[in-house]
């Protein structure tokens, strides 16, 4: 079986604290045909030296400034040279094996553009908290929840061009917005079983600090790319936002005990 060539993008910036073991997670995965570039927007907390230390293993990295994390991935994946991308952030890790399970899945199946897996939720130390199972389906994201698994997610080149890449005007909603472009272009997709990575929830976290912004780009989103459902009464919605809800626990029943963990650490 010939493995297709697996580009990852990590994006970073003023991350010392993690960045080490992302890339360690990335480096020692051990895929043949690994392509990984690193985009630091010019970290001035020994973030460099890090990635430094790495450098004979990293096919591109630069530290300079940038127009922030949707730009610095764009960036990356635009010097890529796979066929599969995904891409990582500074303070989250790959699981062990990860890669290999997607590069033969993808080998194996030319009619799948996209695949992703569950995540371990992990504290600042590491610490696994819970195990997020998302269902990536469109009307789920837009009714239910809107947590996309972009740590644990490939897909195609081809899909990526497809639909135009990432936004770079998006401060935090970038996955969103690729994913429900990726499915409203007829992405086909799958869920492996397992985890596939960690998701580092820290105070620091950008998902930590702009709320805000993510609440207020998720809206937005809906309403550019889904202005139907944008305009549907809250009423609707709600009654759509339960029956996906009880539509995603009765295809993953270990949502629940998901669900329970989520909100007792929280």
């Amino acid at each position: 079986m010939i493995l297709p060539r697996i580009s990852i993008v990590t994006p970073s910036f003023n991350q010392a604290l993690f960045l080490e073991e992302t890339i360690q997670s990335v480096l020692s995965q051990g895929y043949p045909d690994l392509e990984y570039i690193v985009m630091d927007g010019g970290s001035t907390d020994g973030s460099v030296d890090i990635i430094r230390k790495y450098a004979d293993r990293i096919a591109h990295w630069k530290s300079a400034k940038d127009e922030g994390q949707a730009d610095a991935i764009r960036s990356g994946f635009a010097s890529a040279t796979g066929g599969i991308l995904g891409w990582l952030n500074s303070d989250d890790t790959l699981a062990r094996g990860t890669l290999s399970k997607v590069g033969e899945y993808f080998a194996a199946h030319p009619d799948i553009d996209l695949v992703y897996g569950d995540l371990n939720l992990v504290d600042a130390e590491g610490k696994r908290l819970y195990t997020a199972r998302p269902l990536l389906r469109l009307e789920i994201l837009v009714y239910e929840n809107a947590f996309v698994p972009q740590q644990g997610m490939f897909w195609r080149r081809s899909l990526y061009e497809r639909v135009g890449g990432l936004d770079p005007s998006l401060s935090f909603a970038m996955d969103f917005d690729l994913v429900v472009r990726f499915l409203l272009a007829g992405a086909r997709v799958r869920k492996l079983p397992g985890i596939l990575a960690n998701y580092r929830c820290h105070p620091a976290a950008k998902s930590s600090t702009i709320r805000d912004v993510m609440e207020r780009e998720l809206h937005e989103l809906v309403r550019r790319h889904l202005p139907a459902a944008a305009a549907e009464s809250a009423w609707r919605r709600f009654l759509k936002k339960v029956y996906y809800l009880g539509f995603r626990y009765g295809h993953e029943p270990r949502r629940v005990v998901s669900a329970l963990m989520s909100r007792r650490r929280t």
